[in-house]
């Protein structure tokens, strides 16, 4: 019915602008009893027309006419009188064929068609809010280049009468069509079956079922061929920290301490198992330091799945808690980030500093001398060769705890000191002691009444 309309346009067309031409000059009507289609498909066109008197008569059946024809303005010689076949003609483009008849009375009357030549084939284009899912269906909206209604047009019956074809576990559900534009534009859902995980779903047009006006059948391009992404998987983040963790057992129990002194190693990261939606500004919104301030590293990026931050503004000791807010950051089919433990690091930059005391007076004829060494905060790697005592050498080593040591010095000069030197040992952020206090202890052998044996302590002073 659309094709036998646009037949018809043109000599509608032709008819009126004959009877205007007539109303000027009534002695005479060009008819044209042969046109191309208003709209065309090829590059070829045949014009015949005839000359009618007022009367009915033929004036120009003598050959006796005037005949003037233009095609696009440009002047053709010569003119025929009946029949005008044209080659060759630029395609995409409208045109315009032109004829002027004068007869040997002087009656005289002109005509004009115009028609495009259209070569190019109807296409269409699927598209949706999205390609990644994990709903049970998405809608789908399909527009065409142009309107493609011959041939019958788009037709969708069923899911298995549908000119929208789907590979994967899913179906065209046809009771959702609708016509938002007719022959142009229209909308359907896609059901996603539930027993899938992920899968990639392609949905395409069929190929050459319906024309445009000048008779071009649809060609399936690139853009009618639409891949979704089907993902119902959970979305995972790993969050971690470039500073260094060590394995510590702390009452029996192992556990895993992340720790550091350089303000350059604050830096965490959240990687996920796939893209994300959210914005690296709607991702720090969504991220809860306990102290200190996050600030974003715009270098990381990898397809919206990777994300680097700092902390900075933190004073010189703190143990830090990143948490990530439950359910605020998206995966690129919707689903919520699976929750994550929250991130706890210790940042110190202090040294420990330590502090040898003992129970034992400052003059003491016991050559055992008891010493405690206290450590503001714990370290590790303390020994007993740490310790330099003078005036005497350590008999006894014990670690009470890891901030708490008891070691026994035995004397063997009057003056007996203990010391811990500098930078021997480290906290659990490397960070290195400080010297400790210097232990001096006077120790004064007793000999008794035996001159003998006093004779053999030369070298203290003794009581006896």
């Amino acid at each position: 019915m659309d094709d036998f309309w646009l037949v018809i346009v043109p000599l509608l067309y032709m008819s009126l602008t004959a009877m205007v031409a007539s109303a000027k000059s009534p002695g005479i009507l060009i008819h044209f009893d042969q046109v191309p289609p208003y709209h065309s498909r090829f590059s070829r066109a045949t014009f015949n027309y005839s000359v009618i008197g007022s009367n009915g008569s033929y004036p120009c059946s003598k050959n006796d006419c005037s005949f003037i024809c233009e095609v696009d303005g440009h002047s053709l010689v010569p003119c025929p009188a009946d029949v005008v076949v044209l080659k060759k003609l630029t395609v995409n483009h409208w045109h315009q064929f032109g004829v002027n008849v004068t007869t040997a009375d002087g009656d005289s009357n002109s005509s004009v068609y115009k028609w495009f030549i259209d070569t190019i084939p109807p296409t269409a284009t699927i598209s949706s809010n999205t390609s990644y899912t994990n709903a049970e269906k998405i809608a789908l909206e399909l527009t065409f280049s142009e309107a493609c209604a011959g041939n019958g047009g788009f037709k969708c019956f069923n899911s298995s009468h549908c000119d929208v074809t789907v590979s994967g576990r899913a179906h065209v559900d046809a009771s959702s069509l609708r016509i938002i534009k007719h022959s142009i534009k229209y909308s359907l859902d896609i059901i996603l079956s539930l027993k899938v995980t992920y899968e990639l779903i392609v949905i395409k047009m069929a190929n050459r079922f319906c024309t445009d006006r000048a008779g071009n059948r649809f060609t399936r391009t690139s853009g009618s061929i639409f891949t979704l992404h089907l993902d119902r998987r959970p979305v995972q983040v790993d969050l971690w920290t470039s500073a260094p963790s060590y394995e510590l057992e702390f009452d029996g129990i192992p556990r895993t301490v992340t720790a550091t002194n350089r303000i350059e190693e604050l830096k965490f990261f959240l990687d996920f198992s796939t893209p994300i939606t959210n914005s690296t500004e709607q991702i720090l919104n969504a991220l809860h330091p306990s102290s200190g301030l996050i600030v974003p590293i715009h270098s990381r990026g990898h397809g919206n799945r990777s994300f680097a931050f700092v902390l900075k503004n933190l004073s010189r000791t703190e143990i830090i808690t990143i948490e990530l807010e439950d359910g605020s950051v998206l995966g690129r089919t919707g689903a919520p980030v699976s929750p994550i433990a929250p991130l706890t690091l210790l940042y110190d930059s202090t040294e420990p500093s330590v502090w040898i005391t003992t129970s034992s007076n400052g003059v003491t004829r016991d050559p055992y001398i008891d010493c405690l060494i206290h450590f503001t905060k714990p370290i590790f790697g303390f020994k007993a060769s740490t310790v330099e005592a003078g005036g005497g050498f350590v008999i006894r080593f014990e670690e009470i705890s890891k901030a708490l040591y008891s070691l026994t010095v035995l004397a063997e000069s009057q003056n007996v000191s203990v010391i811990v030197p500098a930078g021997k040992v480290s906290d659990i952020s490397g960070n290195l002691n400080s010297v400790s206090n210097q232990l001096e202890v006077k120790h004064f052998h007793v000999c008794g009444n035996n001159s003998n044996i006093c004779s053999s302590c030369v070298s203290l002073i003794f009581v006896c």
